[in-house]
């Protein structure tokens, strides 16, 4: 990949993007008064711009860019402080103070929900594989700014781990966390949206087995809980109780964990 800035850079990007290139690995360039057309026309690489507020991923010089936004969070934050329902966290059975570990980060958008959640005495990890994607997210967790109470302290208690979540749960001890979570749609999510569509070939497509599940029951102290197709085959493949919702395109899952009373 390469690494530029926007237009008429000032001192403080230009430094911000020469520490971007060397965190992932990338060529940087100057800008100069390229377009993005020209950018890729030139290199033929995936372009990564630092700009003034946000960074942006262009995967060719046609695709909508990809950029770190919290995504339906804000919004179920918001309806969560009415005194609603959101059904992730009823899923999760989420309180305050409890312990989740979102294996498919992605966008973060339903982590940002369980930090709300869970409050400055709980935890959040969130687990991408992919560095690029990882990146992105940790860099726009850190700088996004919402018209929510202490938003920063939602956004910040998550932790992002670049890891294959399969290799991450092997390493953690029984009853870890409370709750596991999986959201395994992410090629379907692209799909559906053409705000994140530059994410599609960075996007990892792994599938669940019966490793994982074992892994995640293992882990998961309270309920593993899945995202998936209201069609899926895998809430009966792993034994999940799905939780119908007949308006919706995804249903929830879960797992109780028969260690929680031990």
């Amino acid at each position: 990949m390469i690494i530029t800035t926007c237009l008429r850079p000032d001192w403080n990007i230009k430094e911000e993007a020469e520490k971007i290139a060397l965190d992932l690995d990338g060529k940087l360039i100057l800008r100069k008064e390229l377009s993005i057309e020209e950018l890729y026309a030139k290199w033929k690489q995936p372009i990564l711009i630092l700009g003034k507020n946000r960074l942006e991923w262009y995967e060719n010089d046609k695709v909508i860019p990809y950029f770190f936004h919290p995504n339906s969070s804000v919004f179920r934050i918001r309806r969560l402080m009415k005194g609603e329902h959101d059904p992730f966290c009823d899923a999760c059975l989420l309180n305050r103070g409890d312990s989740l570990l979102d294996c498919t980060l992605g966008m973060a958008s339903d982590s940002i929900v369980a930090s709300y959640v869970v409050g400055d005495q709980g935890k959040v990890v969130g687990l991408e594989k992919n560095r690029i994607i990882a990146y992105l997210t940790s860099s726009g967790l850190k700088t996004n700014k919402q018209n929510i109470k202490n938003w920063s302290d939602i956004i910040n208690n998550i932790e992002v781990v670049n890891i294959d979540y399969k290799n991450y749960l092997r390493s953690l001890p029984d009853q870890a966390f409370d709750i596991v979570y999986f959201d395994p749609m992410f090629e379907k999510n692209i799909e559906a949206s053409t705000g994140i569509a530059a994410l599609k070939n960075l996007a990892s497509y792994d599938d669940l087995s019966d490793e994982v599940m074992n892994e995640a029951k293992r882990v998961a102290k309270k309920r593993v809980v899945i995202k998936d197709h209201f069609r899926s085959e895998r809430f009966k493949k792993y034994g999940f109780k799905q939780l119908i919702r007949k308006s919706a395109e995804f249903h929830f899952g879960y797992i109780e964990s028969s260690k929680e009373d031990s």
